[in-house]
């Protein structure tokens, strides 16, 4: 009886543990997102191979958080930096993951695709290429299409 007493104790014990380690991650996972990561931008843009040169810094972080978007990453993906940690202690200058050469690659890609399908579609609605088109935020792009709508009975 106290052997049984002892484990129900402990296993109060430990589910309260437990829930407490959990409460504030739920909190911190549900605050709004700091406002000083999002402020920064270079004074200059470094290492430009693929974006025009001349490209503002708005909108190529525009662009940078569309590619988030459509890969469902964050920017230390392709970039050296820590999540969560403001941009500006990031090193967007540095080169060295595969995953930005491969991030070139595939813009050059998409850039090849669109001018080769540029007469596709109608004049107010172009056919254009995006990472979305065969990533749909995933790391990695799908290689099925997407199942197309369903065919009626036919009797």
């Amino acid at each position: 009886m106290i052997r049984r007493s002892r484990m129900l104790v402990f296993s109060w014990f430990a589910a309260a543990v437990v829930a407490g380690a959990l409460v504030p991650t739920v909190a911190w996972a549900q605050q709004p997102p700091n406002p000083a990561i999002e402020d920064w931008k270079p004074e200059k843009l470094v290492n430009v191979e693929i974006l025009p040169k001349t490209m503002a810094p708005d909108d190529v972080i525009k662009l940078m958080k569309s590619y988030n978007a459509a890969l469902n990453v964050d920017c230390v993906f392709c970039h050296k930096g820590q999540v969560g940690k403001p941009w500006s202690t990031f090193d967007f200058t540095d080169t060295s993951k595969k995953r930005h050469e491969t991030a070139r690659l595939m813009m050059r890609t998409t850039g090849d695709l669109n001018q080769k399908f540029k007469d596709l579609g109608d004049m107010d609605d172009p056919t254009k290429v995006t990472c979305a088109t065969c990533h749909r935020r995933s790391r990695h792009p799908e290689i099925e299409p997407p199942a197309g709508p369903a065919k009626p009975d036919v009797k």
